[in-house]
């Protein structure tokens, strides 16, 4: 009787771990835990709501890249997903890639896809993923585009990364500013996810999607979003506490300063397939910065990494079924 009971209250105590499910698929799991961290980086093009535009303002992005550089080196991730990475045409010292590159980023695999350039300041913004050892970026096979923009300016890169033997594809993706068709551009991703995970021979199990997600909690389409491609959020499970969850934060003042009192939220974050063991999940990227020298300019008596928080999670992928 005392048997039966112990192995009832085990069994009973997997089941209600946050984040993790019963049963390991097909194929069971990676051998390793991943950590996966997301960031929009911000471009810099939305006007403060004191003082002059920040717009190419190459001292202001390194002095948060080096915010953005201490959170890296704070969780050390094995894959970092990138929106608004920036770089100047032409400078070999104003380049995102360049300056993590030369600290926390040091000998990480990078894969970039220019997805605008913005002629009055000179600069591109990008798309990026980079990856550590083990992990590695695979080619392409021929003839397969990366690249999908959604709306004006929404876009979607996908990256093929290899992992414990089995690929992963990894989407990074930044939905468009003005989200009134939610559904369609929902609709969008999920056919653009399948037709990218078809043409690169993976499988929907290896499939990591991180970036600017925003979505109503109660949102349908999006229910039906992860339930059709057997996605969730890593975020499932760990917020309870929602300020540990809000990536746009009015405690924030470069967010305050350019979206006014736009309702906090989670705007961004990473989803994984439904059998992923996840470990941890929340906010990050929240380091801050007492500084003077841009109280003037901009209204900013701290400095923040970026406009909004990025995403931070560990977890085990499940490897491809047999079939």
């Amino acid at each position: 009787m005392n048997l039966f009971f112990s192995i009832f209250l085990a069994v009973s105590t997997l089941v209600l771990l946050p984040g993790c499910i019963t049963g390991d698929g097909p194929r069971g799991h990676s051998d390793r835990v991943v950590s996966v961290a997301s960031l929009d980086m911000f471009s810099q093009q939305e006007k403060p709501a004191v003082g002059k535009s920040w717009s190419g303002d190459w001292q202001f992005r390194r002095d948060r890249l080096e915010l953005i550089d201490a959170s890296l080196r704070d969780v050390r991730p094995d894959i970092v997903i990138l929106q608004d990475a920036m770089r100047r045409a032409g400078s070999v010292s104003e380049s995102d890639e360049l300056i993590l590159s030369s600290g926390a980023l040091n000998r990480y695999d990078w894969r970039s896809v220019v997805v605008e350039s913005l002629p009055e300041s000179g600069e591109e913004r990008l798309l990026a993923v980079a990856v550590s050892k083990p992990y590695r970026h695979l080619p392409l096979p021929d003839g397969v585009k990366n690249h999908s923009q959604f709306g004006i300016d929404g876009h979607m890169v996908f990256y093929l990364v290899e992992a414990d033997g089995q690929p992963m594809v990894i989407f990074n993706v930044q939905m468009p500013s003005k989200m009134e068709q939610s559904g369609l551009w929902y609709s969008f991703l999920e056919d653009k996810i399948r037709d990218a995970v078809t043409a690169l021979g993976s499988c929907l199990e290896r499939v990591i999607v991180a970036g600017y997600l925003p979505f109503e909690q109660d949102s349908r389409r999006f229910q039906d979003f992860l339930s059709d491609l057997g996605l969730k959020d890593t975020g499932t499970g760990f917020c309870q506490n929602a300020e540990r969850c809000q990536t746009a934060s009015p405690q924030n003042a470069i967010f305050v300063s350019t979206r006014g009192n736009s309702t906090p939220a989670q705007l961004d974050r990473i989803m994984t397939h439904r059998w992923a063991h996840v470990f941890s999940a929340g906010a990050s990227f929240t380091r801050t910065m007492e500084t003077s020298e841009y109280k003037n300019s901009y209204g900013l008596s701290r400095l923040w990494a970026a406009q909004r928080y990025g995403w931070f999670t560990r977890a085990r992928i499940p490897l491809c079924s047999k079939k």
